[in-house]
């Protein structure tokens, strides 16, 4: 007879090789404290349990409760398959991102009679990833259209609703949000479908949804609504976050900075850095110019001051774009056009790959800054290339409105 503890363990170390939570794992029919009492062995699962976190797991039972199982007749036991694929994770984690992108693509690679579908698909999964890390999210999402390929003949099963929902995140990031937007409704309305364990999908497909929705200036096509979230505090901030950023974002832009501001200052309030250092500065960023916008320089600026540092201090590899962006439009506040110019210039300068419409919307605020500081020749630069930067990202409207103030100014000189 297994001991209990060992039960709880390998339900642990299964959960988390999957890259799931305790609350992913309890699902419907249990809490997430229960979960943490079974890992911890202090509680004893049932038949029907076990059954039941066992496919959640996408394993069988004998291998949660250490009962001896028959041979596996494929020549390779798929604990030795979970092994590997934990292991690569661990170098991923580790900093050996190529030595990890090796071995995810020896597991995706195997022959079909001696892989395991779910190893094969966290393998894929994690191969998408990693090249969006790498800055080539056109290699992933190449690789998550071939799966999607393979996956389409079984509609509402969770490994296409994950490569659903992470294609239409590579292709926003690509700078591609129409065709992220796809991808994320049809994820969404798969989600809706109300099958089962897709709770926690829900939530990831409506903010992916909400961002290409945002971008592709489609908002409406992302439904106002808190459906498919779970209920506990703490759960999933970044997502919860990223919904109400794009939807603060939309507010401000139908002419409600009001609400926009008062949205985005509760985001403010609620998200760390823990959350994702990126998407933490987006939304202090975003805030800070709101607060500009209104006339509330000092804490425009208290809040731009305490982010770069924080960047600084955290030394994170990316810039930090829409604090830097705060910070051009408060020195322009400030009447410090030099320092304005400055940091236009070295947004301007970064490279236009990856999401180029973040870059175009920036550029665009910057535009905004050189007007009011009296400098319309540099505004109407900014201004061409925010239109075509957001052109070349599918994001059409956003590319018209950039005109728009362009012809706006350009009206102004004559």
């Amino acid at each position: 007879m297994p001991e209990l503890a060992d039960t709880g363990r390998r339900i642990k170390e299964l959960r988390v090789s999957a890259g799931m939570t305790q609350h992913d794992l309890a699902g419907p029919e249990m809490s997430s404290s229960y979960i943490s009492l079974v890992e911890h062995g202090k509680r004893i699962p049932s038949g029907r349990a076990l059954k039941i976190l066992a496919e959640r797991l996408g394993v069988g039972v004998a291998e949660i409760s250490g009962d001896p199982a028959p041979a596996e007749n494929t020549g390779v036991r798929r604990l030795d398959l979970v092994g590997r694929l934990v292991a690569a994770r661990r170098q991923w984690d580790g900093g050996d991102v190529e030595g990890a992108l090796s071995e995810f693509r020896a597991l995706a690679d195997m022959e079909p009679a001696h892989r395991q579908d779910d190893v094969f698909t966290e393998a894929q999964l994690a191969i998408a990833e990693i090249l969006g890390t790498l800055g080539r999210p056109d290699e992933g999402a190449e690789v998550l259209e071939r799966m999607l390929t393979e996956l389409a003949p079984e509609p509402y099963a969770e490994p296409r609703l994950r490569t659903l929902i992470a294609l239409a995140d590579l292709l926003e990031s690509a700078g591609r949000v129409q065709d992220g937007l796809r991808h994320a409704l049809t994820g969404h309305l798969e989600c809706t479908a109300r099958r089962p364990g897709t709770g926690f999908h829900s939530l990831l497909a409506l903010d992916v949804l909400t961002r290409c929705a945002y971008w592709s200036g489609c908002p409406d096509w992302a439904p106002d609504t808190d459906h498919g979230r779970p209920s506990a505090d703490g759960v999933l901030p970044g997502p919860r976050a990223s919904v109400d950023l794009h939807r603060a974002l939309d507010l401000r832009d139908r002419g409600e900075p009001e609400r926009a501001t008062a949205l985005l200052g509760e985001c403010a309030r609620r998200v760390t850095p823990a959350a994702g250092f990126p998407l933490w500065e987006k939304i202090n960023g975003h805030y800070a110019l709101l607060l500009l916008h209104r006339g509330e320089t000092a804490a425009a600026r208290s809040l731009i001051e305490r982010g770069l540092v924080v960047a600084s201090v955290a030394q994170e590899p990316g810039f930090p774009l829409w604090l830097t962006t705060a910070e051009a439009a408060g020195a322009e506040a400030a009447g410090d056009p030099a320092r304005l110019f400055a940091l236009g210039e070295e947004l301007a300068a970064l490279p236009d790959t990856g999401r180029s419409h973040e870059k175009a919307a920036a550029l665009g605020e910057i535009a905004a800054a050189c007007v009011r500081a009296g400098d319309r020749e540099r505004a109407a630069g900014y201004f061409r290339a925010s239109a075509e930067l957001f052109r070349r990202a599918q994001a059409y409207r956003h590319a018209e409105r950039a005109r728009e103030r362009l012809t706006e100014l350009i009206d102004m000189r004559d």
